[in-house]
């Protein structure tokens, strides 16, 4: 088996060809008891509409087997996660009715392009079987639809989330003729259910017989998900939303998402490919439009209508539609399975950060009250690394998109620019759409700030300490002005300096590599949280890495002053270092000096840390 082997998924009773080598393969029938591990209800989007094409009946059951198979499939170990490609290759064997259509090399391979870009993974392949059948009522859930035939109707997607909600907003309050039909995705979560349906009931109670909610049930059955990133999830949605724009005759669907969102720059150079999300992308929006105008005889437009606005801008968008107090009801949080209270919010992901800075920014704090948080980081100690990692890669990337002209920001985000270029709708030139990219993050930034400094005009009382590893410390030490490199040396130092001399009160080192391997096995103790809060850096004992280490960015060596070496023999002997070791890592010496043999401690690091790349402790 090769490492590109597939993940190989058989689905509607599809049958393998046996000399395929494969990492795993899984089985789908939603209709059999055996190998259904599913749970799938296709609503009936219009009274009669079981008459739908099959190749579209066909979309739904793949966009769905695609999702739930990718819940399934593992991208790797959490180290992975943070240092390796993180890419998977899945094969889908699928019995489908219109298997002329669906075998077609122009669909199979738009498919498959839209699916690697969503997902990140290396590769998808298909290989449809013709055979697969089924009588309309056992695929549908019957519903009936008082909108039928009617012209001015708007499909939108519906998570729950705050930009969907102002998007429905947003067309209810400027287009008063329009009927809204909001489709949503639920999976098994009460919690996700019970948030879209308050919020649908809600809609329709201030815009009595003009909105109506569409719901898709689409979930594992009785099994764990082993992947929680949901990258497809936007595929299985868009499907949906096509499907109902069909149903009514529309050439056209929304999706509201927030630009600086549906862009995604990386906040560090790890989270890239699958570890960053496309799923509203502008690629993606294109290669999905792409794949779904080849249903039909006219091209289909997925729309994107906040694009060019920023989070901030969609909760004054919601303040703007006089219903601000939706707001708390709308849910952000990814990671509402780890809410043990009544918290609708873990008030740690990425998503509670940005939805609570953005609060900030726009003046809507009290609507987005703290109640809804579980945590709260803007005063209160961040108990999570990773929330720490997460709110200072946020600040520090606001801070550069305010500061960066746009020649600069060009220079530094050429690469994932260059994925935007051919996907922009309605722009004439490369020029401008960077300057609309630009002009899109730099409010972004500043909005940023400005939340900043009234979250410490809120929370920050000057009668208490501030307490640490929260928000407003991290403000009043400027914590997102230091480099990755520069924080990773601060927290192995924080963690070296008590416990090395506690180490060794009693009983000194016997020599230095007896020093070397004591350190080492502290940093090894304390390795997975060091990586938790600082994920973009690698690190390594200097002795330990082997001679290809090139590319790990900080080395730590232990020096041991005793005895027979003098400050200036140990000066030499890190001198010497910093020639051998990799010059693109940088070098944290951990000086033990017990005795004090190290006349003026500032003399001896400034005389070291002048030579550059290193940065230089000492113990005692």
């Amino acid at each position: 088996m090769t490492q590109d082997s597939p993940h190989i998924v058989l689905c509607n009773n599809a049958e393998l060809d046996g000399s395929k080598p494969a990492k795993s393969v899984k089985q789908f029938n939603y209709l059999e008891e055996s190998t259904r591990k599913i749970n799938l209800r296709l609503p009936d989007f219009v009274r009669g509409v079981y008459h739908l094409p099959d190749r579209l009946l066909d979309l739904l059951e793949i966009a769905s087997y695609v999702y739930c198979a990718d819940r399934m499939t593992p991208r790797g170990s959490r180290d992975a996660v943070e240092y390796h490609s993180w890419s998977r290759t899945l094969e889908f064997v699928i019995r489908v009715r219109d298997e002329p259509f669906w075998n077609k090399p122009e669909v199979k391979q738009t498919l498959s392009d839209a699916l690697k870009f969503l997902t990140g993974d290396r590769e998808y392949r298909f290989d449809f079987q013709p055979g697969h059948s089924t009588p309309p009522t056992s695929l549908f859930d019957r519903e009936v639809f008082s909108v039928a035939g009617e012209k001015d109707i708007s499909v939108i997607l519906f998570s729950g989330g705050l930009d969907s909600l102002a998007g429905a907003l947003e067309r209810l309050v400027k287009n008063t003729d329009e009927q809204v039909c909001l489709v949503s995705h639920q999976s098994f979560q009460p919690s996700i259910i019970r948030t879209q349906e308050r919020l649908a009931k809600a809609l329709k109670s201030h815009f009595p017989d003009r909105v109506h909610h569409y719901c898709f049930k689409c979930s594992l059955k009785g099994i764990h998900a082993i992947e929680e990133t949901q990258r497809s999830r936007s595929f299985l949605y868009t499907s949906v939303a096509f499907a109902l724009a069909y149903a009514y005759k529309q050439s056209r669907f929304y999706v509201y998402e927030n630009g600086v969102t549906s862009i995604n720059f990386a906040r560090r150079e790890d989270l890239a490919n699958a570890r960053a999300s496309r799923t509203t992308h502008p690629q993606t929006i294109g290669l999905l439009q792409k794949f779904f105008s080849l249903f039909v005889d006219k091209p289909i437009s997925i729309e994107v209508p906040f694009l060019w606005k920023t989070k901030t801008e969609v909760f004054e968008s919601i303040n703007a539609s006089g219903h601000p107090k939706l707001i708390s009801s709308a849910v952000s949080c990814n990671k509402t399975f780890q809410n043990m209270e009544q918290a609708t919010h873990c008030g740690q992901c990425f998503q509670c950060v940005d939805r609570r800075i953005a609060a900030h920014a726009s003046g809507s704090e009290d609507f987005d009250n703290s109640g809804i948080y579980a945590a709260n980081f803007i005063s209160e100690t961040m108990v999570s690394r990773e929330t720490k990692t997460t709110v200072v890669d946020y600040v520090r990337q606001g801070r550069n998109f305010a500061n960066w002209n746009v020649d600069y920001f060009c220079e530094k985000m050429m690469n994932e620019l260059q994925e935007l270029i051919d996907w922009i709708p309605d722009c004439n030139d490369d020029v401008e759409i960077v300057e609309k990219v630009w002009h899109l993050c730099n409010r972004h930034g500043k909005q940023v700030f400005d939340a900043m400094k009234h979250m410490r005009n809120i929370h920050d009382d000057l009668h208490l300490p501030i307490e640490e590893d929260s928000l407003l410390k991290l403000i009043s030490e400027r914590e997102y002005l230091k480099e990755p490199i520069e924080r990773l040396v601060a927290s192995i130092r924080e963690k070296v300096s008590d416990a090395i001399p506690a180490m060794f009160r009693q009983n000194k080192p016997k020599n230095e590599n007896d020093l070397n391997t004591k350190v080492q096995a502290l940093l090894k103790t304390h390795r997975q949280d060091l990586r938790s809060e600082h994920p973009e850096v690698s690190f390594a004992g200097a002795r330990v890495i082997p001679d290809h280490g090139i590319g790990t960015n900080l080395l730590i060596e232990s020096k041991y002053i005793r005895d027979g070496t003098t400050p200036s023999k140990a000066t030499d002997g890190i001198a010497a270092d910093l020639t051998k070791y990799p010059a693109d890592s940088h070098i944290l010496f951990l000086v033990y000096d017990p005795t004090r043999k190290i006349a003026s401690d500032q003399e001896f690091i400034k005389d070291i840390e002048a030579k550059g790349r290193c940065t230089v402790d000492i113990l005692r």
